[in-house]
C-alpha cells in the first residue's frame, strides 16, 4: 500500500510539473492514438495514413515542434501496442477439443431452453459456453446453482462463430474476436458434481456477485420490461427488456437512455457526495471515497465503454479538483479515450465507444462558443439535443442505416424526464426496498406505473410510418462528406450565429444526395440472400425503377413448451429487413411468393408489418396453404393489393419484362416461376 501511495505521489508531481505544457493539447495526442490503431487495423489503412499526415501537418504549422514529437511518439506507441495485442489474439485450442476445465467469469444468461455464459479455460482462453436444457426441472436446478466463480469440467465440442453471410450483415465472429473469444463450446451436459468453487477470492468476483444479487433483487419486486429498464438504469443490464420495447427505443433514437452514461454517473456521484457531506464527512474524505468506489461501479454496471468513459472522466475531474488546478474537460475526455484504448484497442470499433466519445466531445467543444447564445433552459436543451443528433448521425447511419425524425423532440422530452424523475426515483425505490419493504413497495407500484406508461407511449410513437428515414449504409465518400459538412456547420455555428442557416445546408445537401443516390444509379442488382432455410432474392432495377423481393425464407415452426420459448424467436425477417435498410430500400414494389411452404413464406408476415409493400404477387392454386391464408388476411387488413398470377401473365418496368412461367393453370398446384 505504501508503494502504491509512493508511485501515486510521483505521478502527481510529474503532472504538476509538466501539466501546463500539455494542458489543452491532449486532444491531439488522443487523435494520434486513434489513428495509431486505425492505420494497422482497418481495411482503409491508406486513408487513415493520409488523415494522419494531414493532422500532423496542421500540428506542425500551428504548434511547437515539441508537440509534434509527442504526437509522433503517441502514434507509433499505439501502433506497436495494437500490433502486439492483435498478434497475440489467437486461439490455443485445437478444433477437436471435447473436454475443457473452465471457470465461469460472467453472470449466465438463460434464454428459454438455452444457457449462455463466458468461461475462462485452464489455458487462460475465453470461450462462449452454450448449453441447451433438456427439462424444465434441469433449467430450474441449474439456474440457481450455475454462478460466477464456479470451476467445472465440461464435455462437448467446439463450434466456430458465424461469419457475415450477407452484404452489410452483422459479423458475429468479428464481434467475438474483439472480445478475444474464438470458439463457441457446446456442452453436452452440466453436472454440478463436476464443479467446485474457486478458492481464490477476488474483488472482481465479489463485485460481480453484488451485481448479480442486485439484478435478482429487482426481479423480485418488478416484472417484465419494468424490471429490465430499472436493471438497465442501475446495472447496465438490458436482457429483460421486451424486444418490442427495446426496438422502439432504438428506432426513436432513445436507446442511450437505457445505457449508463455520463448523466447517470454524474447524478449518482452527486447524490453520494451530497449524502456524505450531510452525514458529516469532509470534502477531502468524500472525494477519496468516490475515487475508490467509482472503479468498482464499472464492474457492477456491466463494464460497457460508456460506463468506463463516464467513470474515468468523473475520477479525473475529482482528482484535478483535489490535487491539481481544475483541468480542461476536453483534456479529461481525451485522456480517458487514450486510457481506454491503451488497455483495449478493440474499443475503437465498438458502437457505444464511438457514440459516447463523439457526442461528448462535440458538446464539450461547443459548450463555450455555442451555448452563450442560448441562455434559457429550453433553448439549451434544444441545442444539446440537436448537437447530439447531428454529430451522431454518420455513426448511426453507418451501423443502423436510418434515423428517426422524432428523435429530436422526443429526446427533449425524455432526457430531462429520465434524468430528473425516473433515475432518481428508481434509485430511491431500490434503496427503500432494501431497508424498509412496506414503503418501498408503494414507491415500486408508482415507478412501475410510470415506466409502463412511458413504454406504451414509446411503442405507440414508433409505429408511425413517417418517423424513420431509411437512407442505407453510406459508402466511403459519403462518410467523408458527412463528416466534413458537419464539421463545417459546427465551425460556422461557433464563429457567428447568423452563419448557421447557410452552413446547415451542407449536411442537408449530403443527406439529400444520400437519399437520391439509388435513383441516379444506372446499374441494377440481383442479390440472393442466405436466409438459412429456404430462398430469398432481391431484384433492384436501374434507377430504382422497381424493387422486387422473391420469397422470404422461413423457419419450420414447432409447438414448444412455454419454458423453452426464447425472449425473441429468430425469423428470416431479421436477416432480410436489415439488408433492405442497408440498401436504402424503404418499400417493396412487389413481394413475390413462389408457393406457400413455410420455408418460402415464413418471414413474409413480419416483413409486411415492418415495411411498406405496394403489391403481393402469388401464384394461383386450387387450395391455399395455411401460411398463404394467413398472409392474405394480413395483406387485406393492411390494404395491400394481392395479384394472383399464372403462366402467360407478365409486367414491364424500366424497359424490363417479367414473365410468369408457372403455375400453368389453376388446376395445377406448383410454385410460381418468374
Amino acid at each position: 500500500m505504501r508503494k502504491l501511495l509512493h508511485y501515486f505521489q510521483i505521478l502527481v508531481s510529474l503532472i504538476n510539473k509538466y501539466g501546463d505544457y500539455v494542458r489543452g493539447k491532449l486532444v491531439f495526442l488522443a487523435s494520434f492514438a486513434i489513428f495509431g490503431i486505425l492505420v494497422p487495423y482497418t481495411s482503409f489503412s491508406w486513408l487513415s495514413l493520409i488523415l494522419t499526415l494531414l493532422l500532423l501537418g496542421f500540428v506542425m504549422i500551428r504548434h511547437h515542434y515539441s508537440l509534434v514529437i509527442l504526437c509522433i511518439i503517441t502514434l507509433f506507441t499505439f501502433m506497436c501496442i495494437f500490433t502486439i495485442i492483435d498478434s497475440n489474439n489467437h486461439t490455443n485450442l485445437i478444433p477437436t477439443t471435447e473436454r475443457i476445465d473452465a471457470e465461469i467469469v460472467e453472470t449466465p444468461d438463460i434464454n428459454g431452453d438455452k444457457l449462455s455464459v463466458t468461461v475462462n479455460t485452464s489455458k487462460d482462453e475465453k470461450l462462449l459456453l452454450v448449453y441447451y436444457f433438456e427439462t424444465e426441472l434441469e433449467r430450474k436446478q441449474l439456474s440457481s446453482t450455475v454462478r460466477i466463480g464456479l470451476v467445472c469440467t465440461f464435455h462437448g465440442s467446439l463450434k466456430e462463430p458465424q461469419v457475415a453471410r450477407n452484404p452489410n450483415s452483422y459479423n458475429y465472429k468479428q464481434y467475438l474476436y474483439t472480445q478475444k473469444i474464438h470458439w463457441i463450446f457446446e456442452a453436452n451436459e452440466i453436472k454440478i458434481e463436476n464443479c467446485s468453487s474457486n478458492e481464490k477470492w477476488t474483488i472482481n468476483h465479489m463485485l460481480l456477485n453484488i451485481r448479480d444479487t442486485g439484478i435478482h433483487h429487482i426481479n423480485t419486486y418488478f416484472a417484465g420490461s419494468t424490471a429490465g429498464i430499472i436493471q438497465a438504469l442501475i446495472y447496465g443490464e438490458r436482457t429483460n427488456i421486451a424486444n418490442e420495447i427495446e426496438s422502439s427505443y432504438q428506432s426513436l433514437g432513445l436507446i442511450h437512455l437505457l445505457a449508463i452514461s455520463g448523466l447517470h454517473v454524474s447524478l449518482m456521484t452527486g447524490m453520494f457526495y451530497y449524502l456524505c457531506i450531510r452525514f458529516g464527512l469532509t470534502r477531502e474524505i468524500t472525494t477519496i471515497l468516490l475515487l475508490c468506489l467509482l472503479p468498482a461501479y464499472i464492474i457492477i454496471a456491466g463494464g460497457s465503454p460508456s460506463v468506463i468513459r463516464s467513470v474515468l472522466m468523473s475520477m479525473l475531474l475529482l482528482a484535478s479538483i483535489k490535487w491539481w488546478e481544475k483541468g480542461s474537460v476536453l483534456d479529461v475526455i481525451s485522456f480517458s479515450c487514450m486510457t481506454m484504448l491503451l488497455f483495449n484497442p478493440y474499443y475503437i470499433v465498438n458502437i457505444g465507444f464511438q457514440l459516447s466519445f463523439l457526442v461528448s466531445a462535440s458538446l464539450i467543444l461547443s459548450s463555450r462558443a455555442i451555448f452563450k447564445y442560448y441562455p434559457t433552459t429550453i433553448a439549451s436543451l434544444f441545442v444539446v439535443s440537436l448537437l447530439s443528433q447531428i454529430t451522431s448521425m454518420p455513426v448511426l447511419l453507418f451501423h443502423f442505416y436510418e434515423f428517426s425524425l422524432l428523435s429530436l423532440p422526443l429526446n427533449m422530452l425524455y432526457v430531462p424526464l429520465y434524468s430528473v424523475v425516473i433515475l432518481p426515483f428508481a434509485l430511491l425505490t431500490v434503496f427503500l426496498l432494501s431497508i424498509f419493504d412496506p414503503i418501498g413497495q408503494i414507491f415500486a407500484a408508482m415507478l412501475s406505473w410510470m415506466l409502463e406508461t412511458l413504454n406504451q407511449v414509446t411503442v405507440w410513437a414508433s409505429q408511425f410510418p413517417f418517423t424513420l428515414l431509411t437512407l442505407g449504409k453510406p459508402g466511403f465518400i459519403l462518410m467523408i462528406l458527412y463528416c466534413v459538412s458537419i464539421l463545417y456547420l459546427l465551425i460556422c455555428w461557433e464563429k457567428r450565429k447568423t452563419l448557421v442557416q447557410r452552413a446547415l445546408f451542407a449536411p442537408i445537401s449530403v443527406l439529400i444526395l444520400h437519399l437520391l443516390l439509388p435513383y441516379i444509379n444506372p446499374y441494377g442488382e440481383i442479390t440472393m440472400l442466405d436466409v438459412g432455410q429456404g430462398d430469398s432474392i432481391l431484384i433492384e432495377l436501374p434507377y430504382r425503377k422497381g424493387t422486387y423481393l422473391i420469397d422470404t425464407g422461413g423457419n419450420i415452426e414447432f409447438n414448444q413448451e412455454q419454458w423453452r420459448q426464447r425472449r425473441k424467436e429468430f425469423s428470416t425477417a431479421d436477416i432480410i429487413i436489415p439488408f433492405l435498410k442497408s440498401k436504402g430500400v424503404r418499400s417493396l414494389d412487389k413481394l413475390i411468393i413462389t408457393h406457400g411452404d413455410q420455408d418460402h413464406i415464413g418471414g413474409a408476415k413480419e416483413i409486411i408489418k415492418k415495411m411498406r409493400i405496394n403489391e403481393i404477387v402469388i401464384g394461383k392454386s386450387t387450395k391455399d396453404t395455411k401460411q398463404e391464408t394467413e398472409l392474405k388476411k394480413i395483406a387485406t387488413k393492411e390494404g395491400i393489393p394481392i395479384h394472383l398470377v399464372e403462366r402467360g401473365h407478365k409486367w414491364q418496368e424500366g424497359g424490363n419484362t417479367f414473365y410468369t412461367l408457372s403455375p400453368k393453370s389453376c388446376g395445377n398446384m406448383s410454385s410460381t416461376k418468374i
